[in-house]
């Protein structure tokens, strides 16, 4: 089975090549108001099941497309 996996890595990744500004954790935490912890999740834990709504929030206000940050990914039980 697949899951469907968020990239905040890529996300952060094309904000920077865009930007030339690196956000880390905490600055992307005062952006989104979406908690250093839950970012963290988001970014190491593959599985993490992130809403919709996180994701929004996150790629807007990094002005990227979630599109290009979603992918399959196989879920490994």
């Amino acid at each position: 089975m697949k899951i469907l996996h968020f990239s905040l890595k890529s996300a952060l990744d094309e904000y920077e090549a865009r930007t030339g500004l690196r956000l880390g954790y905490d600055e992307l935490s005062d952006l989104t108001e979406v908690s250093v912890d839950t970012l963290k999740s988001i970014a190491t834990r593959s599985k993490y099941n992130v809403t919709f709504q996180t994701v929004s929030v996150i790629c807007n206000a990094l002005n990227v497309n979630p599109l290009n940050h979603l992918e399959w990914i196989d879920d490994h039980n």
